[in-house]
Formats: structure tokens, C-alpha cells, sequence
């Protein structure tokens, strides 16, 4: 009988041993396995988005535990709904849309700030003779569909004296501002000096140009962007991206003709010939408005951002900046690449 139980007793942990293991190799497996991620642009694949391609390429998502997926957006405000809806968790977006959703009750917050002047600008043709933004009084001003330049278009009229009636707005989609700038239909455009104009220089166009943020409208831009919800059940996740992704950003500025290659073979059909342009503006922006670090925009650049669009009416003025943005999934500060560039 004693021998009968101890052969019983030896299949039994025998079993169980296996049972451990089996459940020690799947919990091991469960933790190497990468978590997947779609990360939504503001636009399509450009120069100005080029450091998340470099960032995947280089694997620093890998290295963090993550599978990204990128896909390209249809502009910020798009972007920006998308989140706010739920149907995206993370995403790259100018923030002055992000900051008027969440003003209306939209569950998201502002993670890391890429770009920390807007890039908008009014644009003409050198010939049309435009002074300043004031000088846009009766013409027609062409403002794309679901960019962030409708946002942020009335700080630059009240910054210079104008009301929306004093101009013919005509929205339209992106690809037509350029060549409606370049046929007449249109004055004015409301371009960005990471996009439109790069392409207006790649065509030898002289155009005159006044940036948003020395025009009335000195606001944070575009941004890392998550739901809260999204925050709520994986802040290691967000935290580990907005990481991996500044790694990336960094890296761009070191060697910007890589990120350019990492750009075009994710997106073969991304611009090559406008992509460095796009990317020059970009790291341009990186550090204006009093930017200490990349990445990381001061709270003295939030409050401000809050006060000029609430002046106008964008945002209301009872709601604190900080509810806008959090530092929670920012690196360590002595981590961050500091500003100015060198």
C-alpha cells in the first residue's frame, strides 16, 4: 500500500510540475509579446511626421514592448474627432482642435508637444502685395478642410484688426490650396510653413508669408494625443511610446536624411522631394515659444495658449490650462533633448 500512494504521489506532482510550467512559459510568452498599437497621424506620411517612422525604424517601439501600427490622418481636427470618439486611442494632432474638444467634454489629454509654435501661416503671392496679415481686408482667403488653420484663424484676424466678415473665407480640400493660390481663384491661402510652403519653394514660387505665431496666434501645436481611457488602462503603454518616440524625434534632428528614408519606405508613396523642407520647418518649431526641451512645452506656454484662444472665444476662460495636457507620460527631464537645437 505505501508504495501503491507513492507512486500515486509521484504522478501527482509530476502533473503539477508540468501544469507549473506549462503556466510559467505562457505568462513568459504573454509578457514578451509586444502590445499593439495604431498611432494616427495628423496627415499623411511628411517630413513633419518623419521622427515616428524613424522611431519604428530603428526599433525603439520594438525595444519598448511595441507593435505600432501608424496610419496616415486627414488632418489635425480629424484626428483630433477620432480620438475624442473613441475610435483611435493615440495620435499626433495640433493641439488648439484637441483643446476645443476637450473644452466640450472630450476625454483626452495632450502628452508631449513635438511641434511648440503652430506651423500655420498666411501665404500670397509676392506679387498680390501683402505687407502683413492686415492686408488680407477684401480678399478671398482659402482655408483647408480639417487642417488646424481654421482653429486658429480668428486669433490672427482679431490680432490684426479683422473680423471674418472682413474677408471671403472659401474652404476646400488640401490639395487644391496650391494650385488655387497659383491659378488666381483664391488671394490668400492659409498654408503652414511645413507643408505648403515647402511645396510653393519646390516650384521656385515667390510668395510672401506671415507665420501664425508672429501674427497674433503664438500657441502650442501639434502634439501626442491619447484618451483618457486609453491612459486609464495602459499608462505603461503611453508612457513607453511618448518615450520611444521623442528617442525617435531625437534622432532625426542628429540625422535628418534618415528619417526621410524611414518616411519613404513606410509610405513609398510619401513626397521625398517635399519631405526635408517639412522636416527643416519642423525641427524649426521644435524649440520657439520659449521651449526649454523638445517634447515638452512650459506651463507658462499652456496658460498663454489657453488666455489668446479664450479671448476669442475658442476656448472658455473658467477651464485651468493644465487640464489640457499632463506630464505624466513625459521622461525623466534629464532624459529630454534641451532647447536650442544643437
Amino acid at each position: 500500500m505505501p508504495k501503491t500512494l507513492s507512486s500515486i504521489s509521484r504522478i501527482l506532482l509530476s502533473g503539477a510540475a508540468a501544469a507549473l510550467s506549462l503556466a510559467v512559459a505562457s505568462a513568459a510568452s504573454a509578457q514578451s509579446d509586444p502590445a499593439k498599437l495604431t498611432f494616427q497621424l495628423n496627415y499623411p506620411a511628411a517630413g513633419y511626421n518623419a521622427g515616428f517612422e524613424l522611431a519604428a525604424e530603428k526599433g525603439f517601439y520594438t525595444d519598448a514592448g511595441l507593435e505600432i501600427d501608424i496610419e496616415p490622418g486627414n488632418g489635425s481636427q480629424i484626428t483630433a474627432q477620432l480620438v475624442a470618439a473613441g475610435k483611435v486611442d493615440i495620435a499626433f494632432a495640433d493641439a488648439a482642435p484637441v483643446m476645443k474638444l476637450i473644452s466640450q467634454g472630450a476625454k483626452m489629454r495632450v502628452l508631449a508637444t513635438i511641434l511648440q509654435g503652430n506651423p500655420n501661416q498666411v501665404t500670397a503671392l509676392k506679387k498680390t502685395g501683402l505687407k502683413s496679415a492686415a492686408d488680407m481686408k477684401g480678399r478671398s482667403v482659402a482655408v483647408p478642410n480639417g487642417g488646424s488653420q481654421a482653429a486658429m484663424f480668428p486669433l490672427v484676424l482679431a490680432a490684426n484688426g479683422l473680423k471674418e466678415s472682413d474677408i471671403k473665407v472659401v474652404n476646400m480640400p488640401p490639395d487644391s490650396m496650391v494650385p488655387s493660390l497659383l491659378n488666381g481663384t483664391v488671394d490668400v491661402i492659409l498654408g503652414s510653413v511645413d507643408a505648403y510652403g515647402p511645396q510653393l519653394k519646390s516650384m521656385n514660387v515667390d510668395t510672401d508669408n506671415f507665420l501664425f505665431i508672429d501674427s497674433g496666434a503664438p500657441t502650442v501645436s501639434t502634439s501626442i494625443i491619447a484618451s483618457d481611457a486609453f491612459l486609464a488602462e495602459h499608462p505603461d503603454q503611453a508612457k513607453a511610446f511618448v518615450a520611444a518616440s521623442l528617442k525617435g524625434w531625437s534622432a532625426a534632428i542628429d540625422d535628418p536624411s534618415a528619417a526621410i528614408s524611414a518616411m519613404t519606405g513606410m509610405f513609398p508613396d510619401a513626397n521625398a522631394k517635399l519631405a526635408p523642407g517639412q522636416l527643416d520647418a519642423t525641427l524649426f518649431l521644435m524649440c520657439v515659444n520659449n521651449a526649454r526641451f523638445v517634447g515638452r512645452a512650459e506651463p507658462q506656454q499652456w496658460a498663454d495658449t489657453v488666455k489668446s484662444l479664450s479671448e476669442i472665444g475658442v476656448l472658455p476662460a473658467d477651464i485651468p490650462a493644465d487640464r489640457y495636457y499632463t506630464y505624466d507620460y513625459l521622461p525623466a527631464e534629464a532624459t529630454l533633448r534641451s532647447c536650442p537645437l544643437k
